[in-house]
Formats: structure tokens, sequence, C-alpha cells
């Protein structure tokens, strides 16, 4: 199955980061649901962040820093704000799939809120003391970080969740489409003998329990009467195109129980195989879609 941010999703998304930071000044990065980082727009990091990730140490920080964003954005599944390891606020935005797991995270900043900088400053000062000992080098980098407000930060950080929404609802339309496509080839490859509902879904990586929606969201039928449909359909087309006999006609359409394949049909059609085919043939009932 295609993952979340793969192909035309990803292109779509890479957009939404530049767009985001055309708007905000913003670097975003983007995880996947092991917290791996798989695109960031733009891809440095701002002139704080970048000296502090110089070191191993403080690389090993942030990195610690960032998954504990993302377990609180995956532990409440709604964008966290929090301070990392050198006092400076960061966004985790929870990417999700349909059922609420996590598909991925996004996380922007670093930012300082726009009010009692001093005190963001000694707090900054005092955390990155092992790090960053030229003070002054220090000080000129936490200057140089974006400041906003409280209210402007929680609500681009629900904007940002939105507009991730809407590519994520696209992409999840297009995948129970591509589901349902993949549930009826499925049942046209496999008229020829029995097949379970667990081994459509494991052939499709999907569950049980999303067939049996899909196939009711988009024919009103369960899985089993689609593919009796596809079976019977199969039946009348080599009834009246060939001339093998009824029970050759039932194993070849997955049923090999002759008399249960002749009240199938007879329930179905309300004709029994036999009499279906002679009436084909002297006219009297039209010919199956698709026979030749």
């Amino acid at each position: 199955m295609k993952q979340p941010w793969q192909g035309e999703n990803n292109e779509k998304l890479r957009r939404l980061l530049m767009d985001y930071y055309a708007v905000t000044g913003q670097r975003i990065g983007v995880f996947d649901a092991d917290f791996h980082m798989l695109m960031a727009y733009p891809e440095p990091h701002c002139a704080l962040c970048s000296w502090l990730r110089s070191s191993e140490k403080g690389e090993r920080r942030c990195r610690e820093c960032d998954n504990h964003g993302m377990r609180e954005a995956k532990r409440t599944g709604r964008p966290v704000v929090y301070r990392c390891h050198a006092g400076l606020l960061e966004v985790c935005v929870p990417l999700q799939e349909e059922g609420g797991r996590p598909a991925g995270y996004l996380m922007y900043g670093q930012l300082l809120y726009d009010e009692d900088l001093p005190g963001q400053w000694e707090d900054t000062r005092c955390r990155c003391a092992d790090l960053f000992p030229d003070t002054d080098m220090l000080r000129q980098a936490f200057h140089q970080v974006r400041r906003m407000s409280a209210a402007y930060i929680e609500a681009s950080s629900h904007i940002l969740a939105a507009c991730v929404g809407y590519i994520r609802l696209e992409q999840l339309m297009k995948g129970r489409q591509d589901l349902w496509e993949g549930m009826q080839s499925y049942i046209a490859q496999h008229l020829t003998a029995p097949f379970t509902l667990q081994d459509m879904a494991d052939a499709l990586s999907v569950s049980v329990a999303t067939l049996c929606r899909t196939a009711r969201e988009n024919s009103g039928k369960t899985v089993g009467a689609l593919a009796l449909e596809g079976r019977l359909t199969q039946a009348k087309r080599l009834l009246a195109g060939t001339d093998l006999p009824v029970a050759e006609v039932a194993a070849q359409v997955g049923i090999a129980d002759y008399n249960y394949f002749s009240r199938l049909f007879r329930r179905e059609t309300q004709i029994s195989p036999r009499r279906y085919r002679a009436a084909v043939r002297e006219g009297t009932l039209p010919s199956p879609e698709g026979e030749k």
C-alpha cells in the first residue's frame, strides 16, 4: 500500500511548507511515524540551532527534544507547544490517518514569545552554558530568533493542522476509491475458486472491517454478495456462450457443488441454469453483458 506522504501528496505537502514559510517565515520539518525526518523547508536551521547542533551533545539534545514533542503529539492527538532544551519554542502537529493512527508529524519553530525577552534570554543562557560558552555570540544568535505572540503561535498551529487535514482527506478519499477498484479487480480475478474475506483483506493490505465498510459504502452490498454476483454473471456468460455441462460451469465459477450452484442460480435469476441457456439461445432472454 502507498505510504501516506508519497508521490502527489508528498509534493502537495512540500508546497504547503513553502507557502507557510513565505507567510510566516517559519521553518517546518516533516517526520514519519517513527520520528525520522522526511523533508524540511527551508533545510537549514536558524543560526542558534545550527550552532547547537554542531556538537554531538547538542545534536543529541535536539533529537531528544524533537522526539519528546512527537511523543506528546502522538499521545494527545493535538498540536503541542513546548520549549526545547535551549529554551526556544517549538510546535509539533500530528498527521493522523483514519482511525487516529499516527502517519507522521509536522514540527516548526524555533520561536520566542514576544514578551519578557530578558527572562527568556536568561533562561536560554543558563540552559546553553555548557554548549555555548561564548555568551556574546549566543546573545547575538538568540536575538535573531523570530518572536511571536502566544495567540499567534496557537492559531498558526491550528491553521497548519487544518491544511494538513485537507491534504490527508484528499489522500484518504483517493485511497478509498483505489481500494474499491482493488476489491472489484480481486473478485474478477478469483471467480474460479472460493476465497475468504481474510484472503482478500491480506491481498489488499487492509482489515476485514475496512473491506466490509468499503463494499457497503460503494454498492450497498456485502463482499459475499458482490462475489456471488460476479460468479453468477460469469456463469451466465459460460452458459450462453459455451456447451460446457452445467456442473463444469459451476466448477469454473468457484462453486464445486452442482446442486448448490443450481439453487443459487435459480434464487438469483428465478430460472434454472439449463432453462437460462435454452432461453438465451431461443432469443427469449438477452445474452449476458460481455458474452461474445
